[in-house]
């Protein structure tokens, strides 16, 4: 398997501890594949098989010792010894081969086709492991899920936005991740939401990440390579196809299924100060693996290299990518969005522009951490009759209410200690009015101020009493 990525499919399967399948729909066992009975011998074998090539292969050698430790514990212990099926069998391995590893990237599947198709492919000069081409079967699905490019947008105050659900090998997705990228090219800011991608091909990630650095090549991350004992370099490119985003301000969406490449394209760009995290800690699956076949229509999934930032020796093995924002991953991409906005207002010096934004910013704020808390004294303050009674504000059990001309009572949500939305449903929220209320010296609310998105203030004098 080429050294410069990771299988999405077998990434994607580090997340599944209920895996009962094969991993490649494309290499379905055949009616003739007989599964083999599973006793003490095949146990025994498929172990010390694993085991060899752990010693054999595995990036990270000094943790062998333990993981051989782990597995034959439980296989003395008895615990394999149930087991009659051979999908549970590697769903055991597999889970016992992670938790005494700590590596989501191991894993075992029963797959004899693609066991056979291991066996039979040419190794290529200088690689231990044959490589794959992808069948017909895996590009056609590729191409049926847009290669994982799953939704692209322009959201309010022109944000990018765009939701990747795995690297796809640029081989294939080249041309589809060009044109989201160019989609892009116009925006002040853009999101890339990774919040549901296990991770895939290194070369995907290093493509877009080049849109975002200048022509002049940047040192991204290395890779060593334990066959072969070889540290691989890897550099933004010199050319993409389309105009480059060197200059908008970039957000990245995580959580805790953010995996993998997934994961390597946040860290380096956090790592740079390129890019801010938003959302969740990633899930630490910093290695790469290669499958091979051991015996028995059994296919184990090796890691065989890791990822690392070259300037510190850092990846995010066992650790993850901690996010610069941490909040739970469904409430990340609303406050990105504001963030991505509050931070265009104070670069903006257009001021039409910036009051644009800054009206924006106000309610994506709501949006993204709800109203502001304030006292109930200082509401208590808010409350009375303005305009000579047209207009009354109300304070009940917490919470504030405006009764003005329309004759519809309204909740007003605090967005600012004195500044408030006014809630109607009969408009979008950009649309909606705000209520600013304004005190003298000592310290007395003399009026409100009514708002309107184009920055109008309708002033409104408090009732004396």
């Amino acid at each position: 398997m080429n050294n410069s990525y990771v299988r999405s499919s077998c990434i994607v399967c580090a997340f599944v501890l209920v895996l009962v399948f094969s991993l490649r729909a494309d290499c379905q066992t055949t009616q003739a594949d007989k599964p083999p009975i599973v006793d003490s011998q095949l146990r025994q074998r498929l172990i010390d098989d694993i085991i060899n090539e752990l010693q054999a292969r595995y990036v990270a050698p000094e943790k062998v010792k333990e993981i051989t430790s782990h597995v034959r514990t439980k296989l003395q212990s008895g615990s394999y010894e149930k087991i009659k099926d051979v999908n549970e069998l590697a769903l055991a391995l597999t889970n016992d081969l992670r938790t005494g590893a700590k590596d989501l990237h191991l894993l075992v599947a029963y797959d004899p086709a693609l066991e056979r198709a291991l066996r039979s492919a040419p190794v290529l000069p200088g690689a231990e492991l044959p490589e794959l081409p992808p069948t017909p079967e895996q590009l056609t699905r590729q191409r049926q899920s847009n290669y994982d490019f799953r939704k692209l947008e322009i959201m309010s105050g022109n944000v990018g936005y765009l939701e990747l659900r795995s690297f796809v090998d640029l081989n294939q997705s080249k041309e589809t991740a060009s044109a989201a990228m160019n989609f892009l090219a116009n925006t002040d800011a853009v999101i890339i939401d990774l919040r549901h991608n296990p991770g895939g091909f290194i070369n995907l990630e290093i493509f877009l990440a080049s849109y975002f650095y200048g022509v002049d090549p940047v040192e991204l991350l290395s890779r060593y390579h334990r066959e072969g004992d070889v540290t691989v370099r890897e550099w933004t490119l010199r050319e993409v196809p389309g105009k480059r985003l060197t200059n908008v301000d970039l957000y990245i969406l995580t959580s805790r299924e953010t995996g993998s490449a997934g994961e390597g394209f946040s860290f380096i760009l956090q790592q740079r100060q390129r890019a801010k995290i938003i959302g969740e800690q990633t899930s630490g699956a910093g290695y790469g693996n290669k499958e091979f076949p051991i015996g028995d229509g059994f296919v184990f999934y090796i890691s065989t290299f890791r990822q690392f930032d070259p300037r510190t020796g850092r990846g995010w093995q066992e650790v993850g990518v901690k996010p610069d924002i941490a909040v739970p991953g469904e409430r990340a991409l609303s406050v990105a969005h504001f963030e991505a906005v509050k931070n265009l207002v104070e670069k903006t010096r257009d001021a039409r522009r910036k009051q644009q934004l800054s009206w924006l910013a106000a309610l994506l704020q709501l949006e993204a951490h709800g109203p502001k808390e304030i006292a109930i004294s200082v509401l208590e303050s808010y409350a009375g009759k303005y305009d000579g009674g047209k207009i009354v504000v109300t304070l009940e059990q917490g919470q504030l209410y405006f009764l003005g001309a329309s004759g519809v009572r309204r909740k007003l949500y605090a967005l600012a200690d004195d500044t408030f939305l006014i809630e109607d449903q009969s408009v979008p929220p950009e649309n909606q009015a705000r209520v600013r209320f304004v005190k003298n010296a000592a310290g007395n609310i003399t009026e409100l101020q009514l708002m309107v998105a184009d920055g109008r203030t309708f002033p409104r004098a408090k009732d004396t009493q």
